[in-house]
């Protein structure tokens, strides 16, 4: 198992969680839905004990995500035409294709077999555009950027949505998260009849108010706690810039990165991104929790 995978499997199983009622920590097996509400000790998000035959009992996430498209669904199809036919008709000598098939393997250089969703050139630039997809794993995200690094390919990644993100609270998934990271602190939305244009959402700070509660410990010394907010780890705020037309976005050859807060690092490749500012305040969020790329975060 590739160990992104191995570190979001690891992160969902939960076997204990705190009783927002008096912040007493409780086991999957000796709880029940009626014992709760539930909030996990460390992402602080909300936690719904789940009761199972064929596997552990164990406590599930309940925060919402985003409505993300599968593989080659309408909305995904949908999105490579849009914004494939829109380039055609304004770059015409960039050549854009869907799929295109003379990305072949080759072993001298390194090369392997890829077929972007959409490939072209603007000016002088190789430009590609994955419409990302919620079945695509990680270790795919990195494959391919990598092979379209090393043809010198500025790599796009975009993420088609079924609906409007909206402002509620929602717990991004793990490429969401990674591609955010990527693009310094900012991921593309898109959705259907917006053709080139793009919604850059960056991952907010989101909270949770920790309810104070008080005991008696075995030995009579009293015990208090809560009565605070606290941030979340994985649940985060939408925090949208303006809509920007991809064909405005520029090439970059971007430096290897580590988040160590989110355990995430990106290598070494080209990026094709917008040129805006940051519009999200990070100051008020701990050192710990910044997605950061020095000057620009």
């Amino acid at each position: 198992m590739n160990s992104y995978d191995e570190y979001e499997e690891n992160l969902n199983i939960k076997l204990t969680a705190r009783r927002v009622e008096d912040n007493s920590l409780v086991h999957a097996n000796t709880t029940t839905k009626k014992d709760g509400p539930f909030y996990c000790p460390e992402t602080y998000e909300e936690l719904i004990v789940r009761k199972c035959i064929e596997k552990r009992d164990h406590f599930a996430y309940k925060a919402r995500q985003s409505p993300v498209g599968s593989k080659e669904s309408d909305l995904h199809k949908n999105c490579k035409k849009e914004i494939c036919t829109i380039l055609q008709n304004r770059f015409p000598e960039g050549k854009w294709e869907e799929e295109r098939e003379n990305f072949k393997k080759d072993d001298e250089k390194g090369f392997e077999k890829v077929k972007p969703d959409i490939s072209g050139r603007i000016g002088n630039k190789g430009v590609i555009i994955e419409v990302q997809a919620s079945v695509l794993s990680i270790k795919k995200i990195i494959h391919r950027t990598d092979q379209y690094s090393m043809r010198g390919g500025y790599i796009l990644w975009i993420v088609p949505l079924e609906e409007e993100l909206g402002t509620e609270d929602f717990r991004p998934r793990l490429f969401e998260r990674y591609l955010h990271t990527m693009y310094y602190g900012r991921v593309y939305y898109w959705t259907k009849g917006k053709g080139t244009i793009l919604t850059p959402v960056h991952f907010g700070t989101a909270e949770r108010y920790i309810e104070e509660s008080n005991w008696f410990e075995p030995d009579g010394t009293e015990r208090s706690e809560g009565g605070y907010f606290k941030p979340y780890l994985r649940v985060k705020k939408p925090t949208y810039g303006q809509e920007i037309d991809l064909i405005n976005f520029i090439a970059e050859d971007r430096d290897e990165f580590e988040l160590e807060n989110e355990e995430l690092s990106i290598q070494k490749c080209k990026i094709f991104r917008d040129n805006l500012n940051p519009w999200w305040d990070d100051k008020k969020k701990p050192a710990a929790n910044r997605v950061g790329r020095g000057d620009r975060d």
